[in-house]
């Protein structure tokens, strides 16, 4: 697999056009999120975590908190064959709504 930015130097020979790239990849959060790829998505300060690394640490540790916290009193072994069967589920093919 190619990163949007990858892939947006091979088509538009600039690195600038990777939203638009990740856009066609199917790559993007919500995407994602739809696929049940991930849990969670955790949006950044305005203007991107970089310019507010304060703020985008304490989102993610909310984030990671809430997390955490799913999981009191699951059992390990419980815990680990329910993520064994979502990582068995990534290969699958299934068509989803459009976001």
């Amino acid at each position: 697999m190619i990163s949007p930015e990858g892939c947006a130097a091979i088509l538009w020979k600039s690195a600038a056009q990777a939203p638009e790239a990740a856009e066609t990849l199917g790559i993007t959060a919500h995407r994602l999120k739809a696929l049940g790829l991930i849990d969670r998505i955790v949006s950044e300060p305005v203007g991107g975590a970089h310019r507010d690394p304060a703020q985008m640490a304490h989102l993610l540790k909310r984030a990671l908190s809430d997390a955490l916290r799913q999981f009191q009193g699951t059992n390990p072994k419980d815990l680990l064959r329910q993520r064994h069967v979502r990582i068995m589920e990534y290969g699958k093919f299934k068509e989803i709504g459009q976001a």
